[in-house]
């Protein structure tokens, strides 16, 4: 009981420091440099990467459950703080097990910040995340999304800059909008998956395993789903013909 109260109130001065940080102005900097493309779909020819924002969360070990037994890889785009504290042991396990798992852990930021807002310093959102997950898993990722899908020329310079590579989706299931409703999360799947032109095209599908029903339900009848219709399911480094550059230390 005493360790959960200290852990609750190390996630209230997180949020508070962070809150705090996030109302800081940007120093005056000049980023010069290309931006980095924004990567929306795999290249590998029918390759299909299936991935989950916002976690990690307890629900997601059902998740992991389910793909171990079908023997299929995703990709997990993370937060440090979010939904929960990836610090905390019990979600750092999760991590730990996606990894060693073979599933892609990448970077969603360290607070889930709007990187194209003025006032987020970019930098900090991703070493905070960085340095964290280099403890966790002892590697950072050079993949990573930002919230919201949302960029600005500059933020995208300094990622690039800093070697890192950006990814949205093609397919949006806005399962956090509408998670029970399994029927308008796979709206997204459907439209995109019966165009003909589909056929052994390569895709990167977004959905949010801290929602529960998604991790526990709708995430596992996705991959059937995108299995049903003869494409591979994957890392998205792996759909990118990445073999080698997923992390580095």
């Amino acid at each position: 009981m005493y360790s959960k109260h200290l852990a609750a109130l190390a996630l209230v001065a997180l949020t508070a420091f962070t809150s705090f940080t996030h109302s800081l102005p940007l120093q005056k900097r000049n980023i010069t440099g290309t931006p980095a493309p924004i990567i929306t779909a795999c290249t590998v020819p029918n390759s299909f990467a299936i991935t989950f924002d916002d976690g990690p969360s307890i629900w997601t070990h059902s998740l992991l459950d389910f793909l171990a037994i079908v023997n299929v890889k995703v990709t997990f785009f993370v937060n440090g703080l979010n939904y929960n504290l990836i610090t905390e042991p019990e979600i750092a396990a999760v991590v730990k097990r996606a990894y060693s798992e073979g599933h892609q852990i990448a970077s969603h930021t360290w607070a889930h910040a709007d990187i194209s807002a003025p006032g987020v310093d970019v930098a900090s959102q991703m070493k905070m995340l960085d340095d964290a997950l280099l403890n966790i898993i002892g590697v950072r990722p050079v993949y990573m999304r930002p919230p919201y899908g949302n960029t600005s020329p500059d933020s995208l310079t300094y990622l690039n800059n800093e070697g890192y590579k950006v990814i949205n989706w093609l397919v949006d299931t806005n399962d956090w909008r509408h998670p029970a409703d399994f029927k308008q999360n796979f709206e997204g799947y459907r439209v995109a998956l019966q165009d003909p032109a589909a056929v052994g095209k390569g895709f990167i599908s977004l959905q949010h395993d801290a929602q529960q029903q998604t991790a526990e339900v709708f995430g596992k009848l996705a991959v059937e789903y995108v299995l049903s219709k003869g494409f591979n399911v994957m890392p998205v480094g792996s759909c990118l013909g990445d073999t080698t550059g997923w992390y580095r230390l």
